[in-house]
């Protein structure tokens, strides 16, 4: 009677994290485990980082990765292979796969001397076509969780049992991670883990157990690196004690005895904490596998907006052609720019992650520049489907600037300063992200020149409260394209009011390194109008701390952006924020003072049982996500009368 055990880490930091919380988590996790493991030579060790945390402990301890290549050399570990920047396989496009994998490879064939024959997966996010692309890769072998296992059909031993998968004729094998065993360590002691083992034993050769956790989990469950060290230690010395009955093995060497015999097909599945942390694991073995990971394009609008982004600048990226060296920088910041985590709300804040969207974006950004040749590359607007929504939009793409408008809503939704590069209008509005049947909420996050019509001035700017006074909910109309000039860079916008009477034109003219926005309001009703109009400017900035934002308004001298109370409104024509990370001034001028609404959006994450953290009363824990601009101006138009504004936004090096 034995279990045959693998037994290792997982290992991964997004691009663009702080890189002190590197620095922790190697001091608390990566090192006491690499430490504990060096010292039992005898035991086999599975372990898998990613090519940025590679290049990260190749940089800041290269001792580490000497032992790793020592470790390697005395065939006591087994490295995994992946994708060389943390994607998710399934949402980039076939190339990019191919080359980060083979990216990856190569890095660990010239580091540690070994070519990968297995790989893991970000997230163990799995779709039926992935089987053909890690062949083709060289790939043998991959690791899907065993509620996986349950989703595609399989129960009893074939939940502990390797299987062969296959696509387009393609097979690879597919080992199952125990989960129950995985939820113990660190939490339980190595004895109570090591009886758990004793459950499994058996005399089926085709039966193996997989424990491979996140390493960063011994930095989660123990206060200090040496309660983590200890722990370790003391497992892997029962592991020894009870090799009589526990045989440790790596899975390349025991696919070199054992081959599979079962052959089963996954539905698209991912591990139940990147979709769904709450979910039963009921719905786990009734086939939801944790929900398909690519419903967060559909319900989270800023992470279709990276997701769109990156897929044009795969576009633009591959259109080059003749320069091997300006095509491979490019490509490097494009897959920079796949790193999974500021894609979706998992660990280390993902989404909600302020910085990990600003590093995608300006990897993404850094590659589009690269595309650009010089004394070539003239500035222009294009019309196409860019978020793949059905509805064209347009984008300007200049010298200095990007500007991308929607016409739903007829709103700016980019707008990339390259010099920097940075997406002022990467924001998260999280004061809607708690309730999406919202209406305005898809327009309006992340988003500029967000339109409202009211019966009368707002009391209190809330998202009830405008919706309370519309005469009509235009935030969310689509709005009709009249003219575009492309040999002038501009677009005429207009919107027909229902039941009103009234027509809004919208015109924008973009330039070197800014653009301006003509609005008119026309009374083609019987009766004179007397309302409010705004427009909602949501800006997105590192944060909002004194050393990073300052404002200042036509009556106020410059300041720290904390002075301005959230919700203050402004009486003024002009404001400027001075975003101090970038050393960038950006300024907002409009033709007539306007009453301007200034609040930061800030967001409480919610823990795993969807309670908000603090027990939802402290915003100590609130992560700033942008800052909200909202000039406003009363109007009285007579009928057959119009109103006309001009509202600019210009971009400059402080």
């Amino acid at each position: 009677m034995k279990v045959r055990l693998v037994f290792g880490t997982t290992n991964s930091q997004p691009v663009g994290i702080d890189e002190g919380r590197i620095e922790e988590t190697y001091q608390r996790a990566y090192k006491p485990f690499l430490r504990a493991s060096y010292n039992r030579p005898e035991i086999p060790i599975t372990l898998h980082y990613s090519g940025h945390l590679l290049q990260w402990l190749d940089k800041h301890h290269s001792e580490f990765t000497d032992v790793l290549s020592e470790m390697g050399g005395r065939k006591q570990v087994e490295l995994l292979g992946g994708a060389f920047y943390d994607p998710v396989l399934a949402l980039i496009p076939r190339p990019d796969r191919l080359g980060q994998i083979e990216r990856m490879t190569t890095h660990l064939r010239k580091r540690f001397g070994r070519r990968p024959r297995g790989a893991w997966i970000t997230g163990q996010i799995w779709e039926p076509s992935l089987p053909s692309l890690l062949r083709t890769s060289g790939i043998d072998y991959t690791f899907l969780c065993d509620r996986q296992f349950a989703a595609g059909g399989h129960d009893g031993d074939g939940l502990t049992a390797p299987c062969i998968t296959e696509d387009e004729g393609k097979t690879v094998v597919v080992f199952p991670v125990a989960t129950e065993l995985c939820d113990m360590i660190g939490v339980a002691s190595p004895h109570e883990v090591v009886e758990a083992l004793r459950g499994h034993a058996g005399d089926d050769e085709q039966q193996l157990l997989s424990i491979i956790v996140d390493g960063e989990r011994y930095a989660e469950r123990f206060d200090e690196p040496s309660a983590a060290l200890d722990w370790i230690r003391t497992f892997l010395d029962l592991l020894v004690e009870n090799r009589d009955w526990i045989e440790v093995s790596h899975p390349w060497r025991y696919l070199r005895v054992v081959t599979p015999r079962r052959r089963a097909y996954f539905p698209p599945t991912s591990y139940r904490e990147v979709v769904a942390p709450h979910l039963a694991d009921s719905a786990f073995t009734n086939g939801n596998g944790g929900g398909y990971f690519r419903q967060f394009l559909a319900t989270s609008p800023e992470s279709n907006l990276m997701y769109a982004k990156m897929q044009y600048t795969h576009i633009l990226v591959n259109q080059l052609r003749g320069d091997k060296y300006r095509k491979q920088l490019a490509r490097e910041e494009l897959w920079k720019g796949q790193c999974h985590t500021a894609y979706w709300n998992g660990r280390n804040g993902g989404i909600y992650e302020n910085l990990l969207r600003k590093r995608v974006y300006s990897s993404l950004i850094e590659a589009e520049k690269v595309t650009r040749e010089k004394g070539i590359f003239i500035p222009s607007v294009l019309s196409l489907d860019f978020d793949m929504d059905g509805l064209p939009e347009y984008l300007y793409q200049g010298h200095e600037i990007n500007a991308y408008v929607h016409s739903q809503g007829g709103v700016l939704f980019e707008l990339d300063f390259l010099p920097v590069p940075w997406n002022y209008l990467d924001t998260l509005d999280c004061s809607r992200a708690s309730d999406r049947s919202v209406r305005s909420y898809e327009v309006a996050a992340g988003r500029a020149f967000v339109d409202h019509l009211l019966r009368e001035a707002p009391m209190d700017w809330s998202e009830a409260d405008l919706a309370a006074r519309e005469v009509a909910p235009i935030a969310t109309q689509l709005y009709r394209t009249e003219h575009l000039d492309r040999d002038h860079d501009l677009i005429d916008l207009s919107l027909d009011v229902a039941d009103t009477g009234m027509r809004l034109e919208k015109q924008f003219r973009f330039r070197a390194s800014g653009l301006t926005v003509r609005y008119g309001i026309t009374n083609h009703g019987s009766e004179p109008f007397t309302g409010w109009f705004g427009t909602e400017v949501n800006l997105g900035f590192l944060s909002d701390h004194e050393t990073h934002l300052r404002v200042r308004g036509d009556e106020a001298s410059k300041r720290p952006f904390g002075a301005v109370r959230s919700g203050e409104t402004i009486r003024s024509g002009e404001i400027e924020f001075n975003d101090l990370f970038n050393d960038i001034a950006l300024l907002m001028r409009t033709t007539h003072p306007a009453d301007v609404r200034v609040s930061p959006l800030l967001f409480t994450p919610e823990t795993g049982d969807g309670t908000k953290a603090n027990g939802g009363v402290s915003t100590a824990a609130a992560l700033y996500q942008g800052t909200r601009l909202f000039p406003g101006w009363d109007l009285e138009i007579p009928v057959g009368g119009s109103w006309s504004v001009d509202i600019t936004l210009a971009l400059a090096r402080l």
